[in-house]
């Protein structure tokens, strides 16, 4: 945090301070949003050090919601209604409305507001060629639309669209209107379900299915909780060596696909760690439950070591529990008791 205020002091408070208060503003109405829906399609994103937020799309139904640092969109896809920014319902869009863009004849017929795109509508090229159908704010395609090959007026991309990119659920067609991929985007790319968190690289995207977290990673304080409740797809979850050693609580709760949990050697816990001084952290938590196909399990020496809780519940296909290592010892969860349900039944 010392580190933090030099860094403002000699730098200049006013962008940096100005971005934390868009973030501070931004994440009850992020968090209020995420518990509306049913279908994450997001990215977690970490700047500076000093703050996280979620960028992307969530879906309930036909309800869309674009989560950015700057604004949070409310869409319904069915009525093609724009219905909220950043919380407030949208007065005054005039509908139907045909707005001259530019004077080579690119215009916009659809929802306007102060003389700009803002809502649903279409968009022509200078050349009268539909270009784009869908949700626009301004100059940039946002939530759900189609795009058009010009040349030919066939659909290019029909699905998620996310500050202009391709992202979450989309259709890619050829220009004679065949399916060229059917699946999940991000940031205008096919989605990789197999994504590996580097110091380089600390992004976490919601739709993958393998996620793998290099050594000595994810230590900082932001990672005080590690919610893996929105992977709903994760398969398997492999953490390495001396990671989240500032997680106070790790929750695998409601993952139907998950199937595989490998955590390395001196994991969840805390760096400066000494047991006959520090004891148990009553702060902290390992929760694993409602994983229906869960297999295998394995916890590698020291870690969870100071955690008061681990409770392991409605895993009634794990077959393999390996934690520690058995000539040297395990030291893991070291103060806290051992809680298995299945049903009713609880083996301590």
């Amino acid at each position: 945090m010392k580190e933090r205020v030099e860094r403002i002091k000699k730098e200049g408070s006013s962008e940096r301070l100005m971005r934390f208060a868009r973030i501070v503003k931004y994440q009850p109405m992020c968090e209020d949003a995420m518990k509306k829906v049913t279908e994450t399609h997001l990215s977690l994103f970490n700047r500076d050090d000093v703050y996280w937020y979620h960028e992307g799309i969530v879906m309930d139904s036909s309800m869309l919601i674009e989560l950015n640092r700057e604004r949070v969109i409310e869409v319904d896809a069915q009525s093609r209604r724009l219905l909220k920014v950043n919380g407030e319902e949208v007065k005054g869009i005039e509908h139907n409305r045909v707005l001259d863009l530019s004077d080579d004849g690119e215009r916009w017929e659809g929802d306007v507001l102060n003389n700009q795109p803002y809502g649903w509508g279409v968009l022509y090229d200078s050349e009268n060629r539909m270009v784009y159908e869908g949700f626009r704010i301004g100059e940039v395609n946002v939530c759900y639309g189609r795009s058009y090959y010009p040349d030919v007026g066939v659909i290019e991309y029909e699905g998620m669209i996310f500050e202009g990119k391709r992202w979450g659920r989309g259709v890619q067609y050829s220009k004679q209107g065949v399916v060229m991929r059917d699946g999940e985007w991000m940031n205008n790319e096919p989605a990789e379900m197999r994504v590996t968190i580097t110091k380089q690289n600390p992004l976490l995207f919601t739709c993958v299915e393998e996620l793998i977290v290099d050594d000595e990673c994810c230590c900082g304080m932001e990672w005080k909780v590690f919610d893996v409740s929105c992977i709903v797809h994760l398969r398997e979850l492999k953490v390495g060596d001396e990671c989240f050693g500032n997680t106070e609580e790790l929750e695998l709760i409601g993952l139907n696909q998950l199937e595989r949990v490998v955590i390395g050697r001196n994991s969840f816990l805390q760096y400066v760690y000494n047991p006959k001084r520090d004891g148990m952290n009553p702060n902290r938590h390992f929760y694993l439950k409602k994983c229906p196909q869960l297999r295998e399990l394995k916890i590698g020496r020291l870690s969870f070591m100071d955690y008061s809780v681990c409770e392991i519940e409605n895993v009634n296909r794990l077959e393999v529990i390996k934690i520690g290592d058995l000539h040297i010892g395990a030291e893991s969860f070291w103060y806290a008791s051992l809680v298995l349900r299945s049903g009713n039944t609880d083996m301590i």
